[in-house]
């Protein structure tokens, strides 16, 4: 026990490393998810277990990111009134961020949680390789259930170390929003709402918007220091996290779209000024939400952002939000990325049968309810999914109609938005440690891309 908890407390260091630049519920963004809004919930027909019985006991859920989403809560009010359930007591535990760091602790201790939610596939892969969370693929071949069909794109987020070790969830997809009064004052056309811009074509129009100094100073964008910030381009050219790693497995930085992309985010920050520097967003704290100060034309994010667009008494705004695809690295077939959160089973976990039938339930019946974040059930119909935000937000282009056009469209290219592979979050607190060298000028860019491949070679070598 004493060796688990010390493995434990390791990853809990790490991850909350990671989470001081980025986000802690599963969706890079840390706010309420706006749910069915009064929409009655009906139960699921699928009312029985994998042996056609009903359950009995107690079960304790530990949501941390997914008690975010108002439908998950209204999910499990509606598991409560499942005849199969009737004799099962489901507890959802008060969750903060905090308890990224604080439920591992309790689950070495032997406190009885029976699911916990990781929120990406950097704490999915750090908490099964600190044995936080276990295999289910006994219990998912016992019920029969077939996660590729059922997930779809998303199955792949299930897996760790070649095990399922979650069930698909809450999935991130982001867009590129915007301040219609900037462009306007500007003078600048907005983004197509269907075609994507390059990248290159982004970073010009951030530049086009840029006014002012001082406390007048307006920024055509604004780029926080989650790591995507400046690698999404990479990643989108490559298709996706793993091509963090060459196919020797160690790693893939010295690909030159990696330089590219380090070299023109510092030009924004630099040349351009079109952006905050690093040291400007750390030092300030800058938090997501400042987007909604009307200071900045543009900003990548997740659907979350519509939360705080429809919020008008905590984000009061006087200008339009406008939502356009998010750039490209070439041509003009949309792309994406994103990751899907899962909920997993620790091993305190007292009835992994039941665990798994609950896990499986309250994303079917999430996806069913949710209004502003897409969930990975792929066998039922999502009929509030964007419709009840939209009509908060209240906003011209902001209509049901086109945020499904947009964050549904078969035809867009969804790629992973985490570094996923061996040992993805030491690799990228040491990504992260030298690109913020090179943001603040400490380091130069062939001194940065040499560093974290000769760290993280070590890294993923040492123990083999």
């Amino acid at each position: 026990m004493k060796r688990k908890a010390l493995s434990i407390l390791s990853s809990i260091i790490l991850i909350a490393a990671l989470l001081a630049g980025c986000s802690t519920n599963g969706n890079s963004g840390s706010t309420s998810q706006s749910g069915a809004n009064g929409n009655k919930a009906s139960n699921s027909t699928n009312n029985e277990g994998a042996s056609g019985a009903s359950f009995s006991g107690k079960i304790i859920i530990d949501p941390i990111g997914a008690r975010h989403n108002n439908a998950f809560h209204e999910a499990i009010e509606v598991l409560r009134g499942m005849d199969k359930y009737k004799d099962v007591e489901i507890s959802v535990l008060e969750s903060t961020d905090d308890n990224i760091k604080t439920t591992p602790i309790k689950i070495a201790a032997g406190e009885q949680i029976d699911l916990i939610y990781n929120g990406n596939p950097l704490i999915q892969q750090s908490w099964a390789d600190a044995g936080v969370i276990i295999p289910m693929d006994e219990q998912v071949k016992e019920k029969g259930l077939n996660i590729e069909e059922t997930y779809g794109e998303y199955a792949k987020y299930a897996y760790s170390n070649e095990q399922a070790y979650g069930i698909p969830a809450g999935v991130t997809k982001w867009a590129l929003y915007y301040n219609k009064s900037i462009f306007d004052k500007a003078g600048v056309d907005y983004p197509d709402p269907d075609v994507p811009m390059t990248w290159a074509e982004y970073r010009a129009l951030a530049a086009k918007l840029t006014s002012g100094s001082g406390g007048d100073k307006v920024y055509g964008a604004i780029h926080l220091s989650w790591p995507m910030f400046w690698y999404g381009e990479a990643i989108m050219k490559l298709g996706g996290g793993e091509y963090f790693y060459n196919e020797e497995g160690l790693s893939n930085i010295e690909d030159p779209i990696f330089a590219h992309a380090l070299q023109e985010t510092y030009n924004m920050m630099y040349e351009a000024k079109s952006i905050p520097t690093y040291a400007d967003i750390v030092t300030s704290k800058t938090e997501p939400q400042a987007f909604m100060n009307g200071k900045y034309g543009m900003f990548m994010q997740g659907t979350w952002l519509l939360n705080w667009a429809a919020d008008k008494e905590q984000y009061p705004r006087e200008w339009e939000l406008g939502i356009a695809p998010m750039p490209v690295d070439e041509g003009t077939t949309p792309k994406n990325w994103g990751i899907s959160g899962t909920f997993s089973m620790t091993p305190t976990t007292k009835n992994k049968t039941l665990a798994l039938e609950i896990a499986v339930d309250v994303v079917r019946e999430t996806a069913k309810l949710t209004s502003s974040e897409i969930y990975a059930d792929q066998t039922v119909e999502q009929p509030n999914l964007f419709k009840s935000i939209a009509d908060e937000i209240d906003d011209e282009q902001v209509t049901y109609e086109y945020l499904q056009k947009l964050f549904n469209n078969q035809e867009t290219i969804f790629v992973s938005e985490k570094i996923t592979g061996a040992k993805p979050t030491q690799y990228e607190e040491l990504v992260k440690n030298e690109v913020e060298l090179y943001f603040t000028q400490a380091q130069d860019l062939d001194k940065t891309i040499s560093n974290i491949k000769e760290r993280v070679d070590e890294m993923l070598q040492k123990g083999k």
